[in-house]
C-alpha cells in the first residue's frame, strides 16, 4: 500500500531520517540517563534515598527527559540527514531529476505527523501524570523512616543534617540494629553549645497502629550538657521511642506541571493559563524546528556535514529561551493571554520564510519556482 502511494526517494529519504532520529535520540538520552544514575546511586549511598526507589526515579526522569529529547533530536535528525544528503551530492542528483525542495516535505511529513502527534499526547496528558506521580514518589521517600538506607560500621546523617547515627550491626531488612550510637545538636533551647548524645545496646523501626513511625531504642543512655564542662546529664531507660512526623500528603494541584490539562483549560489562574500555552507550544515548537531544518541543512561537499551544526543549535537556543521568556511573561501578564506565546512562533515562521527565500535565491525565484527550481547544485 505504501509503495503505491510513495515513491522509492520518498521511502529511502524517511528511512535515513527515522534512522538518523532514533540515533541521535538514543545517544543525547543515554548521556543524560547514565548521568542521573550515578546522581541517583550517589544519593542512595549517603542515604539519602532508598535503594529500591533507584530504577523508578530513572524511569520518571527519563520520560520528563523526552520533552527535551524528542524536538532537539528530531530538529538534528532532519539536519544531519539532509545535510549527509548534499555532502554526498544526492541532492544535486535529485535535483537535476526534476526533484523540488519542497518534495522531500513528503518523507519528512511521513515521519513528522506520526511523531508530533505522539509527542502532543506525552506533552498534554502524560507527562503531567508522570509529574504528579513523581511528586508522590518524592512525598513517599520524605515519609520513610530516617533509618532508611543506614549502613553498619559507618556514620549515617539525617536527611535534615542534625542528627549522626553510627550502629555496630544491623539486620538484613534494616529493622533491627546493635549497638547504636545517636548524636543530635541543640534540641530543646536553641543553644548552639548544647549537646545529646544517646547510645542503646538495640534499636528497631516499627509503626503502631494508627500508621504512625516509630524508632524504638532499648537498654540505652542519654548524655546531655554542654561539651567541656561539668554540667552534663545522663538519664538510662528501658525503652524509648522517638516519633518520625510525616510529610503533609502532596496536593492534586500543588505543582502547575502535575496539573491536568483539561484543568488548566478550565482554569481562569492566570498561571495555569502561561503552563497551558507552554504545554501547548512543546509539539508546534518541535513541529516548526523539523521544517526549519530542510532548508537550514544545505551545505557543500567540501564544507562537510557539520557545517550548519553550531547555527541550528544556536537557533534552537534562541527559540528555547524564547518561549520560557515568553512564559513567564504570560505569567506576569506582559503580554496577553490571547497572544500567550504565539509571537514566539511567528518569529520561527519568518525565520523559515527567510531561509527558503535564501535558498530559492530570491523572493520571485521562491514564489516562482520552489516546487521545481529550487534545488542548487553545488
Amino acid at each position: 500500500m505504501l509503495k503505491h502511494y510513495f515513491s522509492i526517494i520518498d521511502r529511502y529519504i524517511f528511512k535515513e531520517l527515522l534512522l538518523t532520529w532514533l540515533a541521535v535520540g538514543l545517544v543525547l538520552m543515554l548521556i543524560l540517563l547514565s548521568g542521573t544514575l550515578v546522581q541517583l546511586l550517589g544519593k542512595a549511598a549517603e542515604g539519602r534515598i532508598p535503594g529500591d526507589v533507584i530504577w523508578v526515579l530513572l524511569l520518571f526522569t527519563g520520560a520528563r527527559y523526552l520533552i527535551l529529547l524528542i524536538p532537539l533530536s528530531l530538529y538534528l535528525g532532519v539536519l544531519l540527514t539532509f545535510s549527509r544528503l548534499y555532502k554526498d551530492n544526492e541532492m544535486a542528483a535529485m535535483g537535476a531529476c526534476g526533484i523540488g525542495l519542497m518534495q522531500f516535505y513528503r518523507p519528512l511529513f511521513m515521519l513528522l505527523i506520526p511523531l508530533i502527534s505522539l509527542f502532543m499526547y506525552l506533552t498534554l496528558y502524560l507527562m503531567p501524570w508522570v509529574s504528579q506521580q513523581a511528586a508522590q514518589l518524592k512525598v513517599e521517600i520524605e515519609n520513610r523512616s530516617e533509618l532508611t538506607g543506614l549502613s553498619a560500621g559507618r556514620f549515617n546523617q539525617s536527611r535534615k543534617g542534625d542528627a549522626i547515627m553510627f550502629l555496630k550491626r544491623q539486620s538484613e531488612d534494616g529493622k533491627q540494629m546493635q549497638d547504636v550510637f545517636l548524636h543530635q545538636g541543640d534540641t530543646k533551647a536553641q543553644n548552639p553549645l548544647y549537646d545529646q548524645m544517646e547510645s542503646a545496646d538495640l534499636a528497631r523501626r516499627y509503626k503502631d497502629e494508627n500508621g504512625r513511625h516509630f524508632i524504638l531504642f532499648e537498654k540505652g543512655q542519654i548524655y546531655e550538657g554542654q561539651p567541656g564542662t561539668s554540667n552534663y546529664r545522663i538519664t538510662r531507660y528501658e525503652k524509648k521511642g522517638i516519633y518520625l512526623p510525616e510529610q503533609q500528603a502532596l496536593k492534586k494541584s500543588s505543582r502547575k506541571n502535575a496539573v491536568s490539562t483539561t484543568d488548566l483549560w478550565n482554569s481562569t489562574r492566570i498561571d495555569y493559563r502561561a503552563e497551558l500555552h507552554w504545554r501547548l507550544s512543546l509539539p508546534i515548537g518541535a513541529f516548526l524546528l523539523a521544517v526549519l531544518a530542510l532548508p537550514l541543512s544545505y551545505t557543500t561537499p567540501r564544507k562537510g556535514r557539520y557545517s550548519k551544526l553550531a547555527l541550528a543549535i544556536l537557533i534552537y537556543l534562541i527559540y528555547s529561551n524564547l518561549l520560557g521568556i515568553g512564559q513567564t511573561w504570560v505569567e506576569k501578564e506582559k503580554v496577553p493571554q490571547w497572544l500567550g506565546l504565539w509571537w514566539v512562533h511567528g518569529f520561527a515562521i519568518i525565520l523559515i520564510v527567510y531561509w527558503w527565500i535564501k535558498r530559492a535565491g530570491g523572493v520571485k525565484s521562491f514564489f516562482h519556482y520552489s516546487l521545481k527550481s529550487a534545488v542548487k547544485t553545488s
